[in-house]
């Protein structure tokens, strides 16, 4: 309501630059309006426009921020460990300055709106807890609105400090990891540990058990959730005496081929380690005695072993001792046989290793193949010399067997000439079939005197009396 003289006829009003609403003269001196909305809190201009002018009230009327209002919260439970992020719903957040859980202040607040704010789950304890949202208008409450669940966390053993100790004396250690709250037992290498403390949520300190066994075990840590599992960091080392100071030396298998390249290190060290610390060249790093490593990048990679026990410290680097990428092909081959009397057939077979995808022999006599395994026949005496060249898309190599192949003259057969022997029956007497019929007998005698068909044949008719005899047919069997 407006309160003034000369307002008969009066045609609008404004309050801070906004043409007010639901305008009604009551009378000369009397309006009645609805105030528009404002932009912010403060003093606003009051303007009555009439048919004889305007007339100005300053600062006459003080616009409020409005109170807030809560309506929602989503989700609308989280664990107790907090870090759940919440978007709260309602009226009049334009500037709020805080927001509580449970009586704490959530973190990551931010005013998305006048109706939207979202924000982060302090911790709490388990049960509803209410939300009070602060803004200039007053406060706004949802009352009961987020509920704190309780967690069941299964601890984890992220690192042991220090990594080895002798076998035969117990050594105090500092377990560090998640979940420690309540833990009620940890073991190493399987063996209960003594004089267990529970420093904090992330940390255990206690004492290793002696061991029979040198070697590198677990430390793992039981609480009412569960019992930690073997992971890389949780590693303890009961280590032999040091009688000297380590020499890194290791082996890796495969040290070349493509992305993925799973690659498995063996310390082969000596001096009694205690410790290990690898550094694959990729970023990636292991404690762990003979560990395993994934290359994902095609490059050449250096690898670092770092040793240490009570006497000392040692380093071993081995420069781009892992290749990751397509490799060229190691040509070899193999061939049977590999001597005999012309013609010869070898067959030859590629050995070559890295994947070839084509091949190139030379079989030494001027014949070629780009057959996988091939066969070729040597036709000449002599010694020949191999070479077979695999390719693939990184490259090519060439392998070469000299002399691999000894091809000998062919073995010239003499035929055994037939021989027949004469019977001491075979006389002057007999008849030419007779004597025919008993070249053909088995021979009687014990050792018949064996000369050439021709001669035997001759002589044979010589003695029969026939030789002259013309006409006569000799008849083969």
């Amino acid at each position: 309501t407006i309160t003034g003289t000369g307002f008969t006829g009066a045609t609008a009003v404004t309050i801070g630059g906004n043409a007010a609403t639901s305008l009604t003269v009551v009378s000369d001196t009397s309006i009645t309006v609805t105030t528009p909305a404002h932009a912010s809190a403060g003093t606003a201009d009051v303007i009555i426009v009439t048919p004889g002018g305007s007339v100005t009230g300053s600062g006459a009327f003080t616009y409020t921020a409005p109170a807030p209002a809560f309506t929602s919260i989503s989700p609308v439970s989280g664990t107790t460990a907090g870090g759940t992020a919440v978007t709260i719903t309602g009226t009049g957040f334009t500037g709020a300055t805080a927001v509580t859980i449970g009586g704490t202040a959530a973190t990551s607040l931010t005013i998305v709106s006048d109706t939207s704010i979202t924000a982060t789950t302090p911790a709490g304890t388990a049960g509803s807890a209410s939300i009070v949202i602060t803004a200039p208008g007053g406060t706004a409450t949802g009352t009961g609105a987020f509920t704190y669940t309780a967690t069941t966390t299964i601890p984890t053993v992220t690192s042991v400090s220090p990594t080895y100790g002798p076998v035969s004396t117990s050594t105090a250690i500092t377990i560090t990891g998640t979940g420690f709250t309540g833990a009620t037992a940890v073991t190493i290498g399987g063996n209960a540990a003594t004089s267990l403390t529970v420093v904090s949520d992330t940390e255990i300190t206690a004492t290793t058990p002696a061991s029979s066994t040198i070697g590198q075990v677990d430390v793992l840590v039981t609480t009412a959730s569960g019992t930690s599992s073997s992971v890389t960091g949780d590693k303890y080392n009961f280590a032999a005496a040091a009688t000297t100071v380590p020499l890194p030396i290791f082996s890796a298998s495969p040290t070349s081929g493509a992305e993925p390249l799973e690659v498995t290190f063996t310390d082969e060290s000596t001096g009694s380690p205690g410790s290990w610390s690898w550094d694959f060249g990729d970023g990636n790093t292991s404690t762990l005695e003979n560990p395993t490593n994934t290359y994902v990048t095609d490059g050449t990679y250096s690898v670092m072993l770092t040793e240490t026990n009570s006497l000392g410290t040692n380093t071993t680097t081995e420069t781009g001792y892992i290749v990751v990428g397509a490799a060229a092909p190691v040509a070899s081959f193999s061939a049977t046989p590999t001597e005999g009397s012309a013609p010869l057939t070898v067959q030859f077979s590629d050995t070559s290793t890295n994947t070839p995808i084509s091949w190139v022999w030379n079989f030494g006599d001027g014949s070629s193949s780009s057959v996988q395994d091939p066969v070729h026949t040597y036709s000449t005496p002599g010694d020949y010399t191999v070479t077979l060249i695999a390719t693939n898309a990184a490259g090519s190599n060439v392998a070469t067997e000299t002399d691999l192949v000894s091809v000998t003259a062919a073995q010239a057969v003499t035929p055994l000439a037939p021989t027949y022997a004469v019977t001491a029956a075979a006389t002057t007497g007999s008849s030419v079939d007779s004597w025919l019929a008993q070249q053909n007998a088995e021979v009687a005698t014990a050792s018949p005197t064996k000369k050439s068909p021709g001669y035997d044949v001759i002589s044979a008719l010589i003695g029969c009396g026939v030789v002259a005899v013309a006409g006569i047919a000799l008849r083969r069997h």
